[in-house]
């Protein structure tokens, strides 16, 4: 599991920082039983069982978001970063003959394609799009497309883009003949020798110039939704991108040493067994925690094909790898009826800063379903909008009456505690460092009412009462109490 170095800050957005815990077995004096008996001799006692670190009472929550009104018309927001103070933002625009943006039909080529880039001081106003045209030789049908920072990329490589493409049609002979070499569990049942797609890339030194490489990534269709981004700890470039299996769309994984050159992609979301037998997880929405790049985060558009609407739910990991839906239901829902996203919503990325104490990700609402007719009216219908939380509030660990856990050993990572807490007024948590003298969860001074970063006091000392990089236990008390995460300063 990923060595996280001493973090600052710690959320519950999984078990990672929450033991599991077991049950001693002890003598009626107290002494802890031995699970093999080395002397079979040995008269047996009466055995009493002693939890040992066991969490109880508590649970995993996901939190709602809490939306903004639209942005602006005509704002496109590809992926969205925020990088020295500013938020910057790419998209792909496909011109077609007569000036024509949309709709393109399938198979039809571009007159030119652009990445197209804009920033904003605020993340609600936005500036007019740089256009950096790229060679994209005959392709059609462009998708997928995402732009991301390579912090191990030369300064001429630093931004990459990667986008879906059809090959150009001299091509399709020689892709089709790979594609066939593939074994079955990565070809697309999608593809056929004339509709054959491969991943493409570009480059740029600045987000703003863009230069096209030629030769492809990769042979995968991945339309809609696609994440790319290096993964320090792997030493690995990583992308989330579509699989298309039993006709239910999937959410895959591929990995690749080198940027020009991928592995194969391998499922790792998929429709559970107990939803409606009609969703599917259409998109990905992979992002991370700002500034802690160890909580890798999902927030997927979960399709309901039955009445074609959608909803945003939160899943976590530890590793990017093993994923799992955090409990609570959906965090992003559409609006009422008769509200600009009352249908179809679909969460952007990636998880941004706003403000000092918000964290916020882009959506985009429609009132119409999914696949209803595109008449202008109803591609003039989408809009922009930010879906927000309090910082470090994407999940809770909820104790609606008692409940009671312990970390893992930690080395902590400042002198004082602080939490991320919300308590009812009659509630309350306490913090205790197990072992450690005048530190217990005893002389913890009460913790209660709403504070994204409250100090834990024990008879009114702040300091946590262990040395420099030594290892510790936390032991937390809840009554009618919420905590999202704690983090050291």
């Amino acid at each position: 599991m990923q060595d996280t170095a001493k973090p600052k800050t710690y959320l519950f957005t999984d078990l990672r920082n929450i033991r599991c815990g077991d049950l001693d077995w002890v003598s009626p004096c107290g002494e802890v039983l031995p699970l093999i008996v080395p002397d079979q001799a040995a008269r047996a006692v009466q055995a009493y069982a002693r939890p040992q670190y066991l969490p109880r009472g508590i649970r995993l929550v996901a939190q709602r978001a809490t939306k903004t009104d639209p942005l602006p018309e005509n704002i496109v927001l590809g992926r969205v970063i925020r990088e020295d103070g500013r938020y910057r933002s790419w998209y792909l625009e496909c011109l077609f003959a007569g000036g024509r943006r949309w709709p393109a039909r399938r198979g039809e080529e571009p007159s030119s394609v652009a990445i197209c880039h804009v920033e904003s001081d605020d993340g609600f106003q936005w500036s007019n799009p740089e256009r950096s045209e790229i060679e994209v030789r005959g392709r059609s049908d462009f998708d997928g497309f995402t732009v991301f920072v390579d912090p191990r990329g030369p300064s001429d490589d630093r931004y990459k883009a990667v986008y879906k493409a059809v090959v150009p049609r001299e091509e399709r002979r020689a892709a089709w003949e790979r594609h066939l070499r593939l074994h079955p569990r990565h070809q697309d049942p999608r593809v056929t020798p004339d509709n054959i797609c491969y991943m493409y890339g570009a480059v740029s030194p600045d987000g703003v110039r863009w230069k096209a490489i030629h030769e492809p990534l990769m042979m995968h269709w991945s339309d809609t939704d696609t994440t790319v981004y290096y993964d320090s700890w792997l030493g690995r470039y990583v992308m989330y991108t579509r699989l298309y299996w039993q006709e239910r769309r999937w959410v895959g994984r591929a990995e690749a040493e080198d940027f020009r050159s991928w592995g194969p992609v391998e499922p790792v979301l998929w429709p559970r067994l107990d939803w409606p037998l009609s969703d599917d997880i259409y998109t990905n929405g992979r992002t991370e925690y700002p500034g802690s790049p160890n909580y890798h985060l999902m927030f997927p558009m979960i399709y309901h094909r039955y009445t074609q609407t959608s909803e945003i739910r939160l899943f976590s990991s530890a590793d990017g790898i093993c994923w799992n839906e955090v409990p609570g239901g959906p965090v992003l829902s559409p609006g009422l009826p008769g509200e600009w996203d009352s249908e179809f919503i679909v969460a952007g990325k990636d998880l941004v800063p706003m403000g000092e104490d918000r964290i916020a990700i882009p959506y985009i609402g429609t009132p119409f379903p999914h696949k209803y007719p595109r008449w202008r009216n109803v591609l003039e219908s989408t809009h922009v909008a930010w879906a927000y939380w309090p910082r470090g509030r994407l999940c809770a660990v909820v104790a609606e009456e008692e409940g009671q856990f312990f970390t893992f050993p930690m080395t902590p990572a400042g002198r004082e505690m602080r939490l991320n807490v919300r308590t009812h007024r009659a509630g309350e948590v306490r913090v205790g460092l197990v072992g450690v003298p005048q530190r217990s969860v005893e002389d913890c001074d009460p913790i209660f009412g709403d504070s994204l970063s409250d100090p834990v006091h024990w008879k009114g000392e702040t300091d946590i009462g262990t040395k420099d990089g030594e290892k510790v236990t936390f032991e937390f008390r809840l009554r009618s109490a919420e905590i999202f995460g704690f983090e050291f300063v």
